[in-house]
């Protein structure tokens, strides 16, 4: 992975653009001027999601070009025509877009919209000094929140839409497998959503250690472990967080006693195997979660500020490392070692 850097004049900004296959770059772009309905962030923490990671190292030419960052927490810089939110505004940014027209984005679902874009992804992201977004996608966090927190709504609102999903009660036994940051913050969203008990997998101590300072009830270092610990007709809902080429799939209908729920947050590459005859004979439900929704009352991302500000100090250990922009191949890498003991890596422009 290489890193070059280049002095910026006026009206130029720094970014960070992904070139071939492990290759980041930051590089001088144009400073953005935001449309009307649209406002200028100046980019305070982005956090770095393995989603970030997977795209960074894919094979051929699918991350060239692109700006990523799409856990954005910045301070409104310029706004453009019609835009009610003023400047000086601490935010949080629902990366996803949505095309407007569409039933899905009538009824509160952008992220099932099939023309939507994702900042990060399929817009320009915010590992930039400035990016600009609709005004939105925008939701207000107090002044005196740390940036480095703030910027942990957006992970925080993936694990509200999916705990919403599994549909919890005071009694429910939850059992979320992984331990990265999604699986982590699932907990606090668990214990939000009145989870009677929460398990939950975490393969290395520095893992283990905060998912019981997150509220954890019981840490296991593998689901075997966990199913052996506790038998299969014990887990009311498991939470998949793994994803990528994992045997988690399979391990979540292992774990969910007979009539159970399984909620899918993590991100499968190809097509994982699933267990017909598990599910048949368990009577299981099996549900998919992707990214957050405004269905209802409160949109996901809304709740996910709520958590964000009142856990403020509980979830100051999950960020384990912070970087300057100039830095920004270093902490791509930071985060994609694990032996290093990172969990929430951010870049702070």
């Amino acid at each position: 992975m290489q890193l070059r850097t280049q002095d910026k004049g006026p009206g130029i900004m720094k970014a960070a653009i992904f070139g071939d296959t492990g290759d980041i770059a930051v590089r001088e772009a144009k400073l953005p001027e935001p449309r009307p309905g649209w406002v200028r962030l100046a980019v305070s923490s982005v956090g770095i999601c393995g989603s970030d990671l997977n795209l960074l190292y894919a094979h051929g030419d699918a991350s060239r070009g692109v700006q990523p960052g799409h856990e954005i927490a910045g301070v409104i810089d310029r706004v453009g025509d019609g835009v009610v939110l003023p400047t000086g505004k601490l935010v949080a940014v629902e990366p996803l877009h949505g095309c407007g027209n569409c039933r899905y984005c009538a009824t509160g679902l952008r992220n099932l919209c099939p023309n939507n874009r994702l900042f990060g992804f399929t817009a320009r992201g915010g590992m930039a000094e400035y990016v600009t977004v609709p005004e939105d996608t925008l939701y207000e966090l107090p002044a005196d929140l740390p940036r480095h927190i703030a910027a942990l709504t957006e992970p925080m609102a993936v694990c509200v839409r999916g705990l919403r999903m599994a549909r919890l009660d005071v009694r429910s036994r939850v059992a979320i497998l992984g331990a990265g940051s999604i699986g982590l913050l699932s907990t606090v969203c668990a214990r939000a959503a009145g989870a009677g008990e929460v398990l939950i997998t975490a393969r290395h101590p520095h893992q283990q250690e905060l998912a019981r300072h997150l509220g954890a009830d019981h840490v296991f270092d593998s689901a075997s472990s966990l199913l052996e610990a506790v038998g299969p007709d014990y887990v009311d809902v498991v939470v998949e967080t793994v994803g990528g080429q994992a045997d988690t799939l399979s391990e979540s209908l292992a774990v969910a006693r007979h009539g159970g729920r399984v909620v899918i947050l993590g991100v499968f590459d190809g097509k994982p195997g699933l267990p017909g005859w598990e599910m048949f004979r368990k009577e299981l439900t099996l549900t998919a979660s992707n990214c957050y929704g405004r269905e209802c009352h409160r949109p996901d991302f809304a709740l996910a500020t709520d958590l964000v500000v009142e856990h403020r100090q509980l979830l100051e250990p999950l960020v384990t490392h912070r970087f300057k922009l100039d830095q920004v191949a270093e902490a791509f890498a930071t985060a994609a070692d694990k032996s290093n003991q990172s969990i929430k890596v951010q870049v702070n422009p």
